[in-house]
């Protein structure tokens, strides 16, 4: 494929399901042939009182993202600061975007930003080349595989391109639940499926119902730096590296 495409995947973290907050956005661009170009990585107050479940899972304490927020300013939380995402994909016009679960990724996002887009939703378009065995009782042959099942798969069947190779070696081992990680994970999955079988890949316009969060009163906690934020702060530090951005690389490192 010619290196001069521009393709681009995307993943939130939440504060919940249903009308909750995103708390993280992340979006990479990169090209056909696997370099990264650019990458979005913000991090968002929920509007609502934090859900102690979802925080569980992705880590994402308020105090921990005040930290996160440290890089650069921008408005608290993500339905101010949205035209921002939609600024970077419109900055580098990427053909498709890729999500893994599409349809609950998009329902965080104002329609006004999934508009005039095209998707492509890896864990449905992958539940064929995967086989992963379903519940007969749910009516399926195959389970939507989750996001490192898929990646597993993929780089199981498929083989990288260069360009791929150097910047996982680069990156290191996922970080679960982080959301500029999952959307590396996904960057690998992609850039091998359309280097190999392109034709597995359709985008198209989507869309999904789009129920904003209900704002509460909370106090917010102080800025938090610890082990968790210095970690992901050095994965997105080599991430800068490897877009040749060296200015952004230091600021990260400062930080973590």
């Amino acid at each position: 494929m010619a290196s001069d495409r521009r393709f681009a995947v995307f993943d939130l973290e939440t504060n919940g399901f249903r009308a909750a907050s995103a708390v993280s956005a992340s979006s990479i661009v990169f090209t056909g042939d696997g370099r990264i170009l650019d990458f979005f990585n913000r991090f968002y107050y929920p509007e609502e009182r934090p859900d102690p479940r979802t925080e569980s899972v992705h880590g994402l304490t308020p105090g921990r993202i005040g930290h996160f927020r440290r890089e650069e300013e921008y408005g608290p939380h993500f339905l101010e600061d949205w035209p921002s995402l939609a600024a970077f994909w419109d900055g580098w016009n990427p053909e498709g975007i890729v999500v893994h679960n599409l349809s609950f990724d998009i329902s965080f996002l104002p329609p006004e930003a999934v508009r005039g887009r095209k998707w492509w939703c890896s864990m449905r378009g992958l539940t064929e080349f995967c086989r992963i065995p379903g519940s007969p009782e749910r009516g399926g042959r195959w389970k939507w595989p989750k996001l490192g099942e898929a990646s597993a798969r993929v780089k199981e069947d498929l083989a990288p391109t260069g360009a791929t190779a150097e910047t996982e070696e680069l990156l290191g081992p996922p970080l679960a639940h982080f959301g500029l990680s999952d959307c590396f994970e996904l960057y690998g999955i992609f850039s091998r499926v359309w280097n190999a079988i392109p034709g597995q890949v359709r985008f198209r316009a989507a869309s999904a119902p789009f129920l904003p969060p209900r704002r509460q009163p909370y106090l917010l906690p102080s800025p938090l730096r610890d082990r968790f934020t210095a970690e992901r702060l050095a994965y997105a530090a080599r991430l800068a590296a490897a877009s040749g951005s060296r200015e952004r690389e230091e600021r990260l490192l400062g930080l973590a």
